[in-house]
């Protein structure tokens, strides 16, 4: 794929601008300094979980009906009007509502991104190009949260307050800056929006979809069963790290390190699947965060406690460009859009469900919920196998 300014890029670099999270590394500390317990940290993920499963179809619905790109402008208003929020938040319940205002904004991306980027393919032919296309906009995104982190560890190391508060700042002003790109998004030509369908008819052609559709089906599932959790993880990283006797300045440099990791598994995960072929490609891609985190629930010495959070941070990136390839071959562009935040959706309900009990776990030991997340991936990665035969295109059945 040549170097061009086209939506692939454009996507790219919003992807970037709106990860560049300066605060990201030490948020678990700053909603502690605001009074906040455990338990209500890690509620507030799931509020943000909640909030997209319970956005997701009107939102697939809206981009399907208004266009891609209005959907992306949406979405990063509403990312923006979070950041600039958060710099004044002060208790749990103001920050309950920032978290349901982040939940609709990423619900807004999570299907028209996609949507966007393979329909601007398709149009040119370039369709297959889909795991590379979404290699490149993972590892534009992975290196906002690369430099976020890395001068997070300068800004920040110290925890200083004021500090704190400048690196909300400059977030806020990097999501402004994604915000003025998405009006250069030039909308695919591919004839998706049909005002002459109804919402709900293109919802019920979504569902049947993937109700009927087995290949599409196992895929779904391997996806919601093998999440690496990457949310929990986050929230977990400072006390693990805290358990392990690691100075916080590592915080920062840690996520960042292992965002460097993701960025190169992101940008060349299609080539596990030209290597080993698609069961054994997905397999790696699926399986090494679990084993990962059966390690973690062993190991809290320094040295290796802070590889195996840079390792694992950054295998998670093998998974996203694989399923998003394997999942839009089996859907049309006209429901592309809802039938990505249908998929979305059930991985919501999941996510959520299952993080108060890693939530519950966690308070009472943390390596317990290490174990729990480990050993879904594992049980899921297994049970729900894919190979060569699940992703033949719908027009070729």
């Amino acid at each position: 794929m040549k170097l061009k300014f086209n939506n692939v890029y454009k996507v790219a670099l919003i992807q970037f601008f709106s990860s560049l999270y300066f605060y990201l590394p030490v948020l678990t500390i700053y909603y502690q300094r605001r009074g906040l317990n455990f338990v209500q940290i890690n509620s507030l993920w799931g509020i943000i979980t909640a909030s997209i499963f319970l956005a997701e179809i009107p939102t697939g619905i809206i981009a399907d009906k208004i266009g891609r790109k209005k959907s992306v402008i949406i979405a990063l208003l509403l990312q923006l009007i979070g950041e600039i929020s958060f710099i004044f938040a002060q208790n749990y319940s103001q920050f309950i509502l920032i978290s349901i205002i982040a939940g609709i904004g990423f619900a807004f991306q999570s299907g028209c991104i996609q949507a966007l980027v393979y329909d601007s393919l398709k149009e040119n032919n370039k369709e297959d190009e889909m795991k590379k296309a979404t290699g490149i906009t993972g590892a534009f995104m992975q290196s906002g949260l690369i430099l976020g982190a890395l001068f997070s560890s300068l800004l920040i190391a110290n925890l200083i307050p004021t500090k704190i508060t400048l690196a909300i700042i400059l977030t806020a002003i990097s999501v402004f800056v994604a915000f003025l790109i998405s009006f250069s998004i030039k909308e695919p030509v591919i004839k998706y929006i049909h005002q002459e369908e109804s919402p709900i008819k293109i919802l019920t052609e979504s569902v049947r979809l993937i109700k009927n559709n087995k290949s599409l089906r196992r895929i779904v599932w391997l996806g919601v069963f093998t999440t690496p959790f990457a949310g929990y993880l986050r929230n977990f990283h400072p006390p693990y790290f805290e358990l392990a006797g690691i100075p916080s300045v590592w915080l920062g440099l840690s996520l960042g390190l292992g965002g460097i990791i993701a960025v190169i598994a992101s940008k060349y995960a299609y080539k596990i699947e030209e290597i080993f072929g698609v069961k054994i490609g997905m397999l790696v891609a699926t399986l090494l965060p679990g084993f990962i985190y059966l390690w973690m629930t062993y190991v809290f010495s320094p040295v290796l406690a802070t590889l195996l959070f840079i390792l694992n941070y950054g295998s998670m990136s093998l998974q996203s460009p694989l399923f998003a390839d394997y999942y839009n071959r089996h859907i049309r562009s006209e429901i592309r859009a809802t039938a990505l935040s249908t998929i979305n959706m059930i991985s919501s309900i999941y996510i959520t469900l299952i993080g108060l009990l890693i939530g519950w776990l966690a308070d009472i030991k943390l390596s317990w919920a290490f174990l729990l997340m480990g050993g879904i991936i594992i049980l899921g990665s297994v049970i729900f196998r894919i190979d060569k035969k699940h992703l033949v295109k719908v027009e070729e059945k």
